[in-house]
């Protein structure tokens, strides 16, 4: 059998966090990834997508993105029997809320415990201590790794602990307990307290960080803290295994949509053209990497939306296409959906093109926000393209996913 077709949001909104996805669903063996922007979800080119993944970033410009339409559609692919995991502002998204346009995705009864209407004094002064949320504040009393425990909602017989890092994720109160499969435990030597410890205490300890709530015949995972994140292999399994357990549950189903699922039929190129059209993706990543390095360690931070950004993100997306081109490079056959390949290359040149620009506003110290805006909208486009021809040119139709369900079972 094959393994779950998994879809990971990486349009508007989105943060790097989904890039930390990649390298963790790459080393599980599960090729069968789509990288979508928001009118994929739009479309509802979701439901023939097993599990759909949306991670950190700007809450509010990830449900403005997807509309009130991507809204009804995540909601229609959750209770027609698809896994949703969502990380950090992923989390947030499908909870209860009357803020628009938040109001679009009330799916589940689950409450923010780091919500306040009087903010408490930060103990650092720090741009993500807080964001406004209406009248009301979204506050992150710590950051980094903290220490989490499995409930027996998780395993009867067996409490896990574990770590994982905290970069703006909530705590969480879930309307049924049984819901929640892992609470925040306390803290860790590499824990940063933005609030005090009192405040930290009573605003996350025994508080859900997992949280699964069941919808139809599929479910939400909410996850508090950044699982994915490469560095914790504890937190990484737990995300592999509710990817084996659930979908597993439903395996008849997955199987159907494999066999009935229609995308766009993909172009083969080998020999010459092959290295020809990943000589010049190499050049033009090169291009912009350079440009990119200059930028690093310049004194600037963007605010868009309700997320800051600095020139070091500029530079992740690029290193996590970089470093697999070599292995692009070895195959002698690229798999491209029509027009692919363009997308790529318009998307490299422009991302050079306005680098320099923002080095040049910079230097003459003018305002570069609008710059930056369109250099991470292109970063997102640039991305989701390379990253669609690299693992469609790795998935040949099967996957290691049965070998690691057969280790499970012995």
């Amino acid at each position: 059998m094959n393994g779950p077709k998994i879809g990971l949001y990486a349009g508007s909104g989105t943060s790097h966090s989904w890039l930390w996805f990649v390298d963790l669903f790459e080393k599980a063996g599960f090729y069968d990834l789509v990288f979508l922007d928001e009118f994929f979800v739009q479309n509802n080119d979701i439901k023939a997508l097993d599990v759909l993944v949306v991670s950190g970033g700007d809450t509010f410009a990830v449900a403005k993105s997807l509309g009130k339409e991507g809204g009804r559609n995540i909601k229609s692919f959750v209770e027609q029997g698809g896994l949703y995991i969502g990380s950090c502002a992923g989390a947030y998204l499908p909870m209860n809320s009357s803020k628009k346009p938040l109001d679009w995705f009330n799916f589940v009864d689950v409450k923010i415990t780091n919500l306040s209407k009087t903010l408490p004094p930060a103990e650092i002064k720090t741009c993500k201590f807080c964001t406004s949320y209406g009248c009301d504040f979204v506050f992150h009393p710590v950051r980094e790794a903290v220490a989490l425990k499995t409930t027996c909602f998780f395993d009867r017989k067996t409490f896990i602990e574990f770590t994982a890092p905290l970069y703006g994720g909530p705590g969480m109160k879930a309307y049924d307990p049984s819901w929640v499969l892992a609470v925040y435990e306390g803290f860790t030597p590499k824990t940063s307290f933005l609030a005090n410890h009192k405040i930290a205490t009573k605003t996350l300890v025994g508080k859900g960080a997992v949280v699964r709530v069941p919808m139809g015949k599929g479910c939400f995972y909410l996850l508090g803290p950044h699982l994915e994140h490469p560095h914790f292999k504890q937190a990484n399994q737990f995300i592999i295994d509710a990817i084996i357990l659930e979908t597993d549950r439903v395996q008849d189903q997955i199987e159907l949509k494999n066999k009935t699922a229609k995308f766009s039929s993909k172009k083969e190129v080998s020999g010459k053209q092959a290295k020809e059209l990943l000589l010049c993706i190499r050049r033009e990543l090169s291009n912009s990497r350079i440009v990119a390095g200059s930028l690093e360690f310049l004194p600037v931070q963007w605010l868009i939306g309700q997320k800051v950004y600095d020139p070091q993100k500029v530079r992740v997306y690029l290193e996590a296409m970089w470093k697999r081109l070599q292995k692009l490079e070895k195959n002698k056959v690229l798999r491209l959906d029509p027009g692919l390949y363009d997308r790529i290359i318009n998307a490299a040149e422009k991302v050079t093109i306005e680098l320099r620009r923002i080095k040049k506003q910079i230097d003459e110290n003018l305002d570069s926000l609008k710059t930056a805006i369109i250099i991470f909208d292109l970063l997102h486009i640039l991305s989701i393209s390379f990253f669609n021809l690299y693992f469609s040119t790795l998935f040949k139709g099967t996957s290691p996913y049965h070998e690691t369900i057969e280790s499970k079972a012995s």
